[in-house]
């Protein structure tokens, strides 16, 4: 019986030491989570403050939507305020999106070039409402790579009909007024429903486009047209053109240095990050790891 009690006494004290060793580990783990979560707050929220002049470079590598032009002004305009930002560089990655976004932008970057420098640099592409924005901009300058033009207006049109039909859906649109539904999933649009887009909308969004990028690049809109039936180019094959000088994104870089005796480039990020979220079940996981080991 007492070396049973002895033997039973010395199971008991291993399984509390057990214990205290993952009541530490866990402890540790906390801590240093803890200390993580500090460092990633300071990091992403805490303002760095540049105390010399810098360039600001801002990747423009999405679709453009009223949103994200908003985001882009906006964080400009903060930028502009900032005395030690002595230009921008706007990097173009983007297939292009909404007219009025592109309209809207292109406008505010001829407003804001007017007291601090914008340059545009076509990395990738800036087609299609990409180039609708960097016309606005002289010199245009393109890796030689790049796809600049995509000058057009499009309005995708998908029938669903005939799956509809196969699943049993059927369209029952109440309207008032005759062109209040231009076009529908469910069928095909008729010539004259197609009349009506292409004259109420697509061509008067053309021509705003060819205006708009004509003065912006003081060419005439004839001229403009040989290059705006929607196709794109390699910017070295349109370089006088559509494109004032081909060059590479370090040659960019290294001509703004010369204008400045100490210049940094600082990356500009559009959106605030968040915090890395930390699964952690203090009273389940503690309760699982304690179970496993001194069962």
């Amino acid at each position: 019986m007492e070396e049973k009690l002895k033997a039973e006494l010395k199971i008991f004290k291993l399984k509390a030491l057990k214990e205290k060793i993952v009541l530490f580990g866990v402890a540790l783990l906390i801590l240093a989570e803890l200390v993580f979560l500090l460092m990633a707050f300071k990091s992403t929220f805490m303002k760095k403050t540049i105390n010399k002049p810098f360039i600001a470079v801002i990747n423009i590598n999405k679709e453009i939507t009223v949103p994200y032009i908003n985001n882009l002004m906006a964080k400009m305009d903060a930028l502009k305020k900032n005395k030690n930002c002595k230009e921008y560089l706007l990097i173009f990655n983007t297939p292009g999106g909404s007219p009025s976004a592109s309209d809207e932008f292109n406008a505010y970057l001829r407003y804001v070039n007017k007291s601090k420098k914008v340059n545009v640099y076509v990395e990738s592409m800036a087609a299609s409402g990409g180039y609708y924005i960097i016309s606005a901009i002289k010199p245009i300058i393109a890796n030689k790579n790049a796809i600049v033009g995509s000058i057009g207006v499009i309005m995708p049109h998908y029938v669903i009909g005939k799956l509809a039909k196969k699943i049993g859906i059927e369209e029952d649109t109440i309207t008032v007024g005759k062109y209040k539904e231009p076009v529908s999933f469910f069928k095909k649009a008729t010539p004259e429903q197609k009349k009506y887009l292409l004259s109420h909308l697509l061509l008067p969004t053309y021509n705003n486009f060819l205006k708009t990028v004509a003065t912006d690049r003081n060419i005439s809109v004839d001229k403009l047209k040989k290059y705006a039936d929607g196709k794109i180019y390699i910017a070295s094959t349109v370089k006088g053109i559509l494109v004032d000088k081909i060059s590479n994104l370090i040659t960019v870089k290294e001509n703004l240095k010369k204008k400045y005796r100490n210049i940094e480039f600082v990356n500009i990020s559009l959106y605030k990050k968040s915090l890395p979220f930390f699964n952690i079940k203090l009273s389940s996981d503690i309760g699982q790891a304690l179970k496993e080991i001194v069962k």
